[in-house]
């Protein structure tokens, strides 16, 4: 069954997204590193959980296949991967090893993309007054087929509708994933930024769409571009015609 859905409360230019439900700004449950990349015959990754609070905390890691559907990011269980240990107590100020291992040690047919659910899990206090505050990260990870490094082909089309802002569809082609992130337009030479900071992934052979704050007659004209896996400049985004 999909990952019940939280509310997005800090968008987080990391390659990771941090996701807390909709009351929660906790800060005491960190993760490291924010993506991962298994190599052809690397099996096992490492990530790191600190607790910088001053009590302790109980983390939980799952992982969840990471495909996209209709335009959005769809998560399932998996066990081709497996957390070692899947719960962990820590202490405040503690840091603790968390192995990735595949369950499948032959080679990919093609980039497996996963996402690491690391959750703090609330202790109960039935002394405690008022809410609780806890943390979810969801952090990308990519298993690596064998032969050349995967890369992605992107095509994007601007989505118009009848009323209200416009959409913008992104298609990946190409066989690995595209973070895109700083999304702009540009329109009689000059770029203007539509989507700052991390916008989001772009899957092998998927496609993806956000929503624009401009109208759709006011971008029609205009190119496309982003910052494509980290990139230090905007790259642009080759268009098809734009679709009603």
């Amino acid at each position: 069954m999909p990952l019940p859905p939280v509310r997005r409360l800090l968008r987080l230019a990391l390659s990771a997204f941090a996701l807390l439900p909709a009351v929660c700004l906790a800060a005491s449950l960190q993760v490291s590193p924010t993506q991962f990349e298994l190599r052809p015959g690397q099996n096992a990754e490492a990530l790191w959980i600190s607790n910088s609070g001053t009590e302790p905390v109980q983390v939980q890691v799952r992982i969840y296949r990471w495909q996209q559907v209709d335009g959005r990011d769809q998560l399932e269980p998996s066990d081709a991967l497996l957390p070692s240990p899947p719960m962990q107590s820590l202490a405040a100020g503690q840091r603790q090893l968390i192995r990735l291992v595949r369950t499948d040690p032959g080679p990919a047919a093609g980039q497996q993309a996963f996402r690491v659910i690391v959750d703090e899990i609330p202790a109960y206090d039935p002394a405690r007054q008022g809410m609780q505050f806890v943390l979810r990260y969801s952090i990308p990870l990519f298993v690596q087929p064998e032969g050349d490094a995967p890369a992605p082909q992107l095509q994007a089309r601007l989505l118009a509708a009848d009323a209200g802002p416009a959409t913008l569809e992104v298609h990946n082609r190409g066989n690995g994933q595209a973070q895109i992130a700083d999304l702009a337009v540009a329109i009689g030479g000059r770029s203007t930024p539509l989507l700052p900071g991390l916008v989001g992934y772009v899957l092998p052979g998927q496609t993806m769409r956000w929503t624009l704050p401009q109208a759709p007659a006011g971008l029609a004209s205009g190119t496309f571009s982003a910052r494509i896996n980290g990139g230090s400049q905007l790259t642009p985004l080759p268009a098809t015609p734009p679709a009603r």
